[in-house]
């Protein structure tokens, strides 16, 4: 939790120590590898959150949390395809996971299935402080849409 916490408070350095202390306390914790993974795709370091995901999936494969992170981090690694697939297979109604998902078929130029995605965050999630860049890129024509990164 402190993690978490670490984390929100934008200390990713102080997050990373205690999610990987708390593995070691107990490897065998899936949340604490869940969180693990997601201090490191909130690093960038998508390779290593796979991997660490890819563990905490194979002690709780019903985990969504985990699913989820897992999709963050071969969409990190430009795996757009397995990305959306591991989201559709976890069939995960998240505010985040629709934002994952609305940044994923924007790379891959579904735009309009993009905006529903985006959409369903919104409805989820109306006082997200993301909601006005999503909202602008509803707005936007579709030349100069960037996907919003789901870690801002």
């Amino acid at each position: 939790m402190r993690a978490i916490i670490k984390l929100a408070e934008k200390d990713p350095a102080g997050a990373v120590d205690d999610a990987r202390r708390a593995v070691s306390l107990d490897p065998a914790d899936a949340e604490s590898l869940v969180t693990l993974a997601m201090v490191y795709n909130s690093l960038n370091d998508f390779q290593k959150a796979e991997e660490t995901i890819r563990h905490a999936l194979r002690l709780r494969p019903d985990s969504w949390q985990g699913r989820l992170e897992l999709a963050k981090s071969f969409y990190g690694q430009g795996e757009l395809v397995l990305a959306l697939c591991e989201l559709d297979l976890a069939n995960i109604d998240f505010p985040d996971a629709h934002l994952v998902r609305g940044n994923v078929l924007m790379r891959l130029q579904r735009r309009q299935e993009a905006l529903e995605e985006f959409g369903a965050f919104l409805r989820e999630a109306p006082k997200d402080p993301r909601g006005e860049q999503i909202r602008r890129i509803g707005a936007t024509p579709p030349e100069e849409n960037r996907a919003l990164h789901t870690s801002d």
